[in-house]
């Protein structure tokens, strides 16, 4: 069984993506702001609760640009998951574009969870995006929401 999950591709004025260093990643492993869907949420609910608890971004500091048609779907490689009672063998991503019109500094890092984040290029995503397959599926995504990619 895969858990349902979201990914929030978010872009400032400058055409650079939002990555975040969780804790539990190595220092040069980044990824896409997001995470689970609970239980009776909704999918946009899912990404904006994942973007405010990861990094304090409010709702109105965002603009949003689109929702890809389909989720990608990874398996995990060692552990599975096991949430309210459930294994899961992997995740099943859906993923959603955001420009962020807000400050930097209403950015803020979840203590405990993020131990960091970046503004990426393009271009440089290679550098930070390094789990198998991520970058990939990343560029496909956003090459999908944002059309000027």
């Amino acid at each position: 069984m895969y858990r349902k999950g979201v990914s929030a591709l978010i872009i400032n004025k400058d055409k650079e993506f939002l990555l975040v260093n969780l804790e539990s990643f190595e220092d040069r492993y980044f990824a896409i702001p997001g995470g689970g869907v609970e239980q009776e949420e909704t999918l946009e609910n899912a990404v904006y609760r994942e973007i405010h608890e990861e990094l304090s971004i409010e709702k109105k500091s965002l603009q949003f640009v689109g929702q890809s048609s389909n989720p990608i779907k990874f398996k995990f490689k060692v552990i599975k998951m096991n949430r309210d009672g459930q294994n899961y063998e992997g995740s099943k991503r859906y993923f959603f574009g955001f420009r962020f019109v807000g400050d930097d500094n209403e950015i803020k890092p979840k203590d405990g969870e993020v131990r960091a984040y970046k503004w990426v290029p393009f271009m440089q995503l290679k550098d930070y995006l390094l789990f198998d397959g991520q970058l990939k599926d990343t560029q496909k995504k956003i090459k999908e929401i944002f059309i000027d990619f």
